[in-house]
């Protein structure tokens, strides 16, 4: 009868176990490397640093990505709807190639000595256009932000300059055009 009963116990301890080999699927790290910062010229916003969104790589025989020295970046007026206002941002390219341009700019509000106010995070790329810029070519994005807090209702009680950082691109622009701080979004270029 014990070694009955030690059988079993045995037994019993046996399925206790587990019966196969744990694995552990294995993890990818993506890294973007950001260039060094720059000096910025005397009297320019230096806006909080915001890494750009990693771009996929074009298709075979796409041109390359839009780089900072291709594009020239201006602004329209501001537009003003209820409590709304609404900056149209351009980017031209101004080489002589044509390029790629790919997904949200990078946009901060700024105090006048460059304190970042606002910062609107860079979204992914993923559905956003895939833009090809002949010489000469535009693409826009929408910058909105709000004149009053959404939250309150009280009106914002300061205002800041729109510096933006093309889609791909890694330097700021500091486009001279004022917005209200409470709140602000940007679209995708198109």
């Amino acid at each position: 009868m014990t070694k009955m009963l030690y059988a079993v116990v045995v037994l019993m301890a046996a399925g206790c176990g587990t019966s196969g080999t744990a694995t552990t699927a294995p993890s990818t790290v993506t890294v973007t490397a950001t260039p060094p910062a720059t000096a910025a010229p005397q009297g320019t916003a230096t806006p909080s640093t915001t890494a750009a969104q990693p771009t996929t790589a074009a298709p075979s025989g796409d041109p390359a990505a839009c780089t900072d020295d291709q594009l020239d970046v201006t602004n329209a007026p501001v537009e003003s709807a209820d409590t709304l206002r609404r900056v149209v941002v351009t980017f031209k390219n101004i080489s002589s190639q044509e390029c790629v341009l790919v997904g949200y700019p990078g946009v901060d509000l700024v105090t006048p000595a460059g304190g970042v106010l606002i910062n609107v995070a860079r979204r992914p790329a993923n559905a956003a256009h895939h833009l090809k810029l002949s010489p000469g070519d535009k693409a826009t994005a929408d910058v909105q932000s709000y004149a009053v807090d959404t939250k309150t209702g009280d009106a914002c009680p300061r205002y800041g300059t729109l510096v933006v950082t093309p889609p791909n691109g890694f330097r700021s622009r500091t486009l001279r055009v004022d917005l209200p701080i409470c709140e602000a979004t940007v679209s995708s270029v198109d």
